[in-house]
C-alpha cells in the first residue's frame, strides 16, 4: 500500500478520476486506524490530492467539498497524541458517511465506529483541553446519534426476516444510544445556563429519534415522544437567506411532516400536506433524488387522511397521483424511493379490496426491483427487499394472469422474469456479491428503459400513439445494449431480467409456460410459439395450486424418495411406485391438465416454474390409474418438455449449447470389475462408449479430481458425470460434483469464467433440486451451472438407480449421437422405456421421471 501510493506520489500534473479515487482511498487506509505518527506518505499523499480535488464551485461531490476543507485547514496534521487521534476518526466518519449515501452499509458502520472511537479518544484528552472542544464533541455526538437512527431504522425494516429476529435487541440498542447520546448533548446546554448553544442539527436529530421509538412502541404504551418531536421543529428557526440556514429549514420542515403523519389525526395531516406543498416549492427540492421522497410523503398524508374518511373521494385521487409522481421521480435515480412508493400504494389498494390495481401497482414495483437490487450493497437490505419481492409476486402475479386485459397478462409475465433474475442473480452472487460502483448509472437507466417499454408496449397495444412501437423498438435497442454492458462487466448479468421482446424471442421455437403456486390457488401463463410483440400470454387458471398443495405433494415426492425400491411406506403402505403414479396424477389433474389444453398441436414447450413448483416432475404429469399399463398416458408423450429459471438465462443457455461435442466421462467408482464398479454402472458407462461422433475421454477413480476435471472442461464440450454430485438447495454456491480428494462447486466454476464445457449429464441423485428458502426461489445446481457458462443440463429430482439409468442412457445417446438436440433426445429415451421399445418396459414414472433437461 505504502508502495503504491510513492508510485501515486510521483505523477505530476493533472491526472483522471481513477487516480485521484485510488490516492483518496489510499490515504484513508493509510490513517485507519489513526496513530500518533502515521507514515509520511499520508501527509504527502494529502498535498498531492488537494490541488487535484474538483474546484468548490458546486461542481464537487459533498464528500470532496468536505475533504478539500478540511484537507486546507490542516485539520489532520495536528501534533502527536490523542487531539489528532480524534480529529482523524472525526474525518474518517465524515467521509465515509457522505461515500455511504445509502448503498454499502459497511460504510455506514465504519462510521458509526469512526465517530464512537472520536468520542473515547476525546475521553484521554486533559480536562482543561477537552473543556475547550466541548461544541465540537457536542457536534460529533449528534452526527453519531444521527448516523445510529439511520441504522435503526434501516434495520427495523429487517426485523420482518424471520432468520434476523435474533438481532432484535442489538438494533434497539442503536436507538437507545442515539437517544442517550442526544440527551446528553441537552443536558450539557441546560447545565451551562444556555451559554452554551445546542448545534443546529440537536433538535432535527432528537425529534426524528423520538418519532421512531413512538412510532415502534406498542399504541398502549406510547408516552408523549412525538408531540415533543412536534415541539421541536415547530421552533426551527426561519433561513435567513444563507445555503446553511435553508437547507436546515427546509429539513426541519420535512420532518415536522413526517411527525404529524405519524401523530395521525385529521389537523395534523391537512398541516402535513400544508407543509410539504411548501417543500416542494424551494429550490432543494427539484433535485429528483429528493423530490420523490417527498412526494411520497406527500402521498401518505393524502393516503390516511382518505383512510380516516372513506368517503373523501378527492383525497384518494390526491394520493394515487402523488404516489404515481414519488414512481415517475425515484426512476431518475431514488429507485428506493420508486419501490417504496409502488409498494405502499400497492398495499393501500389491497387494504380496499382492488386487488387487480394492486397487482398493477406491484408490477409497477418488479420493473425497478433489478436495478434496486444491484444498487443495494447491505446483503441485510436485499434480503428484506427480497423476501418481500418472493412473497408477493406470486400472488400479483396470479391476479395479473386472470385478468381479461391482455396487458396486464404481459405485465404478469415480466413480474415473473424481474423477480426470477433477481432472486437467481443474489443467490448465486454470494454473501459478498455486489454490483461496482461504476454499474450505477447503467442500472438506473436500465429501469428506467424498463418502465418506458412498459408504457410504450401499452400505446402500442391499444393504438394511443401511432409511433409508439417504432419507439418501443428504439428503446429496446437501447435497453439491449445496456444489458450487455452490464453482461461484459459482471458474468451475473445474464439473470438480467427480460422486457417483452426479449420474451418473444424466446418463444420463437417452443412455448413458454410460467407458473405459480400462491396463497389463494395458481396460475399459469402461455406465451406461445412465435410470440410477436403485439401478442400476449394465454392466463390459465389453477385454483387448487396453492401453497400448501404443493408442499403435500412435495412430502409425497420426499416420502416416496426414502423408500427402497419394494419397500412400503409405514404411514400409507404404497411403495414409491405407487407413490409417483399418485403424484403424477394429481399433477395432471391441478396443473398440467388445462396447460395442455393450451399446448395442444405444441411440439415443444419450455416450463418456468417458481419456487418449490421447480422441484415437481410436471414433465411426467399424466394418467396412470388404469389396470392397463397401455391405457396410461403421460404429457411428455405429446410434447418435448424442458425446464428455465428465465428467458435470459435460456437466451443464453441457447448461445451456449455444445453442437459438436467432444465429451469428457467422469466417474467416480471405477469402469471396471474393480469395487463400485456394478454391471449397471458399466451399462451405463457402455453407452457413453458407444458413441459415433465423438471419442469419449475417461477419468476415472483417483483420476478424477476437481483440478483434473477443471483442466477437462476446457478440453471438451459435453461433462457426462456418473457419481455423487451435492445439492444444496439454500446455498447453490456449495453445491458441487463430488470428486477424488475434493468436490467442483458451483464458486468453483463461477470464479473460473466460462470455458469450452457447455452441456453437463449429471447422473447423480437429486441434483435438479432448488432452493427452499424463498417461496418463489428459482436456484438449483442445474441453474447455478447455466449461469456458469452452460448451455444445457440434464440432472434429477429423486433418488436414481443402474439399473435404470442404464438403459434410459442408452436410449438417450443413441438419439444425441443421430442428431437430435439434447431435450429431444431425453424425451425421446423417457418415451422409449415407457413403452419398451428395444429393451424392458419402465412404465412407472418413477423408473424413468426424475430426469430432467434445463436450458437449451
Amino acid at each position: 500500500m505504502r508502495a503504491r501510493a510513492r508510485e501515486l506520489l510521483a505523477l505530476a500534473g493533472p491526472v483522471g478520476p481513477d487516480l485521484l479515487e485510488e490516492a483518496v482511498w489510499l490515504h484513508d487506509e493509510l490513517e485507519d486506524p489513526p496513530c500518533d505518527r502515521p507514515p509520511a506518505e499520508a501527509a504527502a499523499l494529502r498535498r498531492w490530492i488537494l490541488p487535484r480535488l474538483p474546484p468548490a464551485d458546486g461542481s464537487a461531490s459533498v464528500t470532496h467539498f468536505l475533504r478539500r476543507e478540511m484537507f486546507a485547514r490542516g485539520v489532520l496534521d495536528t501534533g502527536p497524541g490523542p487531539r489528532r487521534r480524534m480529529r482523524v476518526w472525526d474525518y474518517l466518519g465524515t467521509v465515509r458517511f457522505m461515500a455511504y449515501a445509502g448503498t454499502d452499509r459497511a460504510l455506514l458502520d465504519s462510521a458509526v465506529q469512526a465517530f464512537r472511537s472520536c468520542l473515547a479518544v476525546a475521553g484521554e484528552l486533559p480536562a482543561a483541553e477537552r473543556a475547550g472542544l466541548t461544541d465540537h464533541l457536542d457536534q460529533v455526538r449528534c452526527r453519531l446519534a444521527a448516523l445510529l437512527g439511520m441504522r435503526y431504522n434501516q434495520d427495523r425494516e429487517i426485523l420482518l426476516l424471520p432468520q434476523r429476529q435474533r438481532e432484535r435487541a442489538a438494533i434497539r440498542d442503536d436507538l437507545a444510544e442515539a437517544i442517550a447520546l442526544t440527551e446528553q448533548v441537552g443536558e450539557g446546554s441546560r447545565a451551562s445556563g444556555g451559554s452554551r448553544p445546542l448545534p443546529t442539527e440537536w433538535a432535527g436529530v432528537r425529534a426524528q429519534l423520538l418519532a421512531y421509538r413512538w412510532q415502534d412502541a406498542p399504541a398502549e404504551r406510547r408516552s408523549d415522544d412525538i408531540d415533543e418531536a412536534v415541539r421541536l421543529l415547530e421552533g426551527a428557526p426561519t433561513p435567513t437567506g444563507d445555503l446553511a440556514s435553508g437547507l436546515a429549514w427546509w429539513g426541519s420542515r420535512s420532518l415536522l411532516a413526517n411527525a404529524l403523519i405519524a401523530r395521525g389525526r385529521r389537523e395534523d395531516l391537512r398541516r402535513a400536506e400544508q407543509l410539504v406543498t411548501e417543500i416542494l416549492d424551494r429550490p432543494e427540492s427539484q433535485e429528483p433524488l429528493v423530490r420523490a421522497g417527498i412526494l411520497q410523503t406527500l402521498a401518505t398524508a393524502h393516503m390516511l387522511r382518505a383512510e380516516l374518511d372513506r368517503t373523501d373521494a378527492a383525497a384518494a385521487a390526491a394520493a394515487a397521483r402523488a404516489y404515481e409522481a414519488a414512481y415517475r421521480a425515484g426512476l431518475q435515480g431514488n429507485l428506493r424511493a420508486s419501490w417504496d412508493a409502488a409498494t405502499q400504494h400497492a398495499g393501500w389498494l389491497r387494504l380496499r379490496g382492488r386487488r387487480l390495481d394492486s397487482a398493477r401497482r406491484y408490477g409497477e414495483a418488479f420493473r425497478v426491483l433489478p436495478a434496486l437490487s444491484r444498487l443495494q450493497r447491505d446483503r441485510g437490505h436485499k434480503e428484506q427487499v427480497l423476501v418481500q419481492a418472493a412473497d408477493v409476486s406470486a400472488d400479483c402475479v396470479r391476479e395479473l394472469a386472470l385478468s381479461t386485459d391482455p396487458e396486464d397478462r404481459a405485465d404478469a409475465v415480466l413480474v415473473l422474469e424481474s423477480a426470477r433474475a433477481v432472486l437467481l442473480s443474489e443467490a448465486l452472487a454470494g454473501p459478498g456479491g455486489t454490483a461496482a460502483a461504476d454499474d450505477d448509472q447503467d442500472a438506473v437507466r436500465l429501469a428506467r428503459l424498463a418502465a418506458e417499454l412498459d408504457a410504450l408496449r401499452r400505446a402500442a397495444l391499444t393504438s394511443a400513439a401511432p409511433d409508439a412501437l417504432a419507439r418501443a423498438e428504439a428503446a429496446h435497442r437501447e435497453y439491449a445494449f445496456l444489458a450487455e454492458r452490464l453482461r461484459r462487466r459482471d458474468g451475473i448479468a445474464r439473470s438480467l431480467p427480460a422486457v417483452w421482446p426479449d420474451v418473444c424471442s424466446a418463444a420463437g421455437s417452443a412455448a413458454l409456460v410460467y407458473l405459480v403456486a400462491a396463497a389463494g390457488g395458481g396460475a399459469a401463463l402461455v406465451v406461445p410459439a412465435g410470440a410477436a410483440a403485439h401478442d400476449a400470454p394465454v392466463g390459465v387458471d389453477l385454483p387448487d395450486l396453492d401453497r400448501r398443495t404443493v408442499r403435500n405433494l412435495l412430502a409425497v415426492l420426499a416420502e416416496a424418495d426414502a423408500l427402497r425400491p419394494g419397500e412400503r411406506s409405514p404411514r400409507t403402505g404404497e411403495t414409491n411406485s405407487r407413490l409417483a403414479r399418485r403424484l403424477v396424477e394429481e399433477l395432471w389433474h391441478r396443473v398440467m391438465r388445462p396447460v395442455a389444453a393450451e399446448l395442444r398441436g405444441c411440439g415443444r414447450a419450455v416450463l418456468l416454474p417458481g419456487g418449490l413448483l421447480g422441484m415437481l416432475p410436471l414433465h411426467a404429469a399424466g394418467l396412470c390409474a388404469a389396470p392397463r399399463v397401455d391405457d396410461w398416458w403421460f404429457l411428455m408423450e405429446e410434447t418435448v418438455l424442458s425446464y428455465a429459471p428465465g428467458v435470459g438465462v435460456l437466451t443464453a443457455a441457447r448461445r451456449a449449447a455444445a453442437t459438436a461435442p467432444s465429451l469428457l466421462l467422469a466417474t467416480e467408482p471405477p469402469p471396471s470389475d474393480g469395487p463400485g464398479g456394478t454391471p449397471d454402472a458399466r451399462a451405463e458407462l457402455a453407452a457413453v462408449r458407444s458413441l459415433t461422433r465423438v471419442r469419449p475421454r475417461v477419468l476415472a477413480g483417483r483420476e478424477a479430481t476437481p483440478e483434473r476435471l477443471l483442466r477437462g472442461l476446457d478440453e471438451c464440450d459435453v461433462l457426462h458425470f456418473a457419481g455423487h454430485a451435492e445439492s444444496v438447495p439454500d446455498a447453490p454456491l456449495e453445491s458441487g460434483l463430488r470428486c477424488a480428494g475434493g468436490r467442483l462447486s458451483v464458486r468453483d466454476l463461477l470464479a473460473r469464467g466460462p470455458g469450452r464445457a457447455r452441456t453437463a449429464l449429471l447422473c447423480a441423485c437429486s441434483t435438479a433440486r432448488v432452493g427452499t428458502e424463498l417461496p418463489d426461489e428459482a436456484v438449483g445446481l442445474p441453474s447455478a451451472l447455466l449461469q456458469a457458462g452452460f448451455g444445457s443440463v440434464v440432472s434429477t429430482q429423486w433418488t436414481v438407480f443402474d439399473n435404470t439409468t442404464g438403459p434410459l442412457l442408452k436410449h438417450l445417446y443413441g438419439r444425441w449421437d443421430a442428431g437430435q438436440d439434447l431435450a429431444e433426445a431425453l424425451t425421446g429415451a423417457q418415451r422409449a422405456v415407457l413403452r419398451g421399445l428395444g429393451g424392458p418396459v419402465m412404465a412407472n414414472p418413477w423408473d424413468w421421471g426424475a430426469f430432467v433437461h434445463t436450458g437449451a
